[in-house]
């Protein structure tokens, strides 16, 4: 591994829209380097006790992402990997925090591939009407703004997408 996957406290934070793969490449990358794994959706989760779309429903979207700043950047974490909700890359606050931490990573893939994965009726951190191509092409150039690296994600395993990640660091 090069030095600067030292950068902050060692933390690999993965970023990229829901379903791109974060929380399955997440708990194989941490186990192939030894990392702790942490799903920032889980924590915010536990921390409220409520489903992350009840928040969004009773909260708004904007609170909803106002919460989860408050809630994350409270935590430390040290030789993490960190698979992100797809909606953190809307605060600028979160992505500042996640990029003095660790090293920031988009995992890329493809809007029909999204589509395919995302689970129907899945509930996302976005404007009431907004389509989830609306959503993608909102996000897509913040996620590229904030990384350090791109992990082009099209047609590749899990495991492909770790060793990638890996053989960067």
């Amino acid at each position: 591994m090069r030095a600067d996957i030292d950068k902050g406290s060692g933390n690999i934070i993965l970023t990229g829209m829901p379903g791109s793969g974060k929380s399955t490449v997440g708990p194989l990358l941490a186990q192939k380097t030894g990392k702790c794994f942490a799903d920032t959706d889980d924590i915010l989760r536990d921390a409220v006790g409520r489903e992350l779309g009840d928040i969004v429903r009773t909260e708004g979207h904007i609170g909803f992402l106002e919460l989860q700043q408050q809630i994350i950047t409270s935590m430390e974490f040290l030789d993490h990997v960190i698979a992100t909700g797809g909606g953190v890359v809307k605060s600028d606050g979160l992505m500042q925090y996640f990029k003095q931490i660790g090293k920031v990573i988009f995992l890329d893939e493809d809007l029909s591939t999204l589509e395919r994965r995302l689970a129907p009726g899945r509930r996302l951190a976005r404007s009431d009407g907004q389509s989830f191509m609306a959503v993608y092409e909102e996000r897509r150039p913040l996620y590229i703004k904030y990384a350090d690296l791109i992990i082009n994600c099209r047609g590749k395993t899990a495991e492909e997408i770790a060793l990638e990640i890996m053989d960067d660091e």
